[in-house]
């Protein structure tokens, strides 16, 4: 697997991200709403990145970026689809216009804000002509990174009895995450942006992985709790070499593959920081949130 810094790709990233934005805010605005804003959320599927269900006037429909074929494909119940190419050279701003014009052809108009959240720039969508580059390789390069991120995370997640959401990838910054819960809501601080107000507003501990298109600069495992008191984060030792604390904390990808059973050190990473977690938090309910599932062995492979 290549390890891919943002530096190697960031023309792509910051084109491909606003594409990813225009079809996580369609989901925003159609799907019923869900704590923390789950319902918005977008998913990793065998080839790329989807909207899952997504439930209008005219029926369901879905939207799909396909990095096999490099296509956005939007499907909706009666067989019907629109197909765009992802391809260099084709702007936000032109971009935006095709998406929109599909799916008002097929019948799911949706207005959108078009203005980039969680970026680092805020060139509204039908004014941005600067960011057209779409490198085919990279964006391979970038989705087999998640694709192995999210078996870890997915293993990760599931044995948890406690509130927890599925492996979501979020289109704001184009990370992917899995949240638990433990229960407790905490009040929302009215000064917080809209996003961020609604997204925090129960106690958790959230588990992922970035591609580093901040001031990491490389893809890694992340880990934190909220609400978070840096003063009892620095004094948690986790048992991972090469794990530190900035703002979360970190686990490079580069560090992980190095070891002897990277999986197992990407599972080690994110139980420790649960535990911790909890610790700090006083979370209730452990025992049950943490009785092994003690199911039948799963068969991989059926007997002729």
């Amino acid at each position: 697997m290549v390890i891919l810094k943002y530096k190697d790709w960031q023309n792509t990233v910051d084109t491909l991200g606003m594409y990813i934005q225009m079809v996580g805010k369609v989901a925003l605005e159609r799907i019923p709403q869900e704590p923390e804003w789950e319902s918005a959320m977008l998913h990793i599927t065998p080839t790329g990145i989807s909207t899952g269900n997504i439930p209008s006037e005219n029926g369901l429909f879905q939207i799909s970026f396909n990095f096999i074929k490099h296509e956005l494909v939007i499907l909706d119940e009666n067989g019907k689809e629109a197909v765009t190419p992802l391809k260099d050279g084709v702007s936000v701003a032109q971009f935006y216009k095709i998406f929109l014009s599909k799916l008002e052809f097929l019948g799911y108009r949706t207005d959108i804000y078009s203005i980039p959240q969680e970026w680092n720039f805020t060139t509204p969508f039908e004014k941005d002509e600067t960011h057209k580059s779409y490198d085919r390789e990279a964006v391979e390069k970038w989705f087999e990174m998640i694709k192995y991120a999210y078996k870890i995370l997915s293993k990760f997640a599931a044995p948890f009895r406690g509130r927890r959401t599925k492996v979501n990838f979020y289109w704001g910054c184009l990370d992917m995450g899995t949240v638990r819960y433990s229960g407790k809501l905490l009040n929302i601080d009215p000064s917080l942006p809209v996003g961020f107000r609604y997204g925090v507003d129960a106690e958790e501990v959230e588990f992922g992985f970035n591609l580093g298109n901040n001031n990491i600069g490389e893809p890694y495992f992340f880990g934190f709790m909220w609400p978070n008191n840096p003063d009892e984060y620095k004094k948690i030792a986790l048992p991972i070499e090469k794990t530190y604390y900035n703002d979360q904390f970190i686990y490079k990808l580069t560090d992980c593959l190095a070891t002897s059973n990277p999986d197992e050190s990407a599972m080690t990473f994110f139980q420790s920081v649960y535990e911790a977690a909890t610790k700090i938090q006083d979370w209730q309910n452990l025992e049950s949130y943490n009785k092994p599932l003690e199911l039948p062995s799963q068969k991989i492979r059926r007997n002729k």
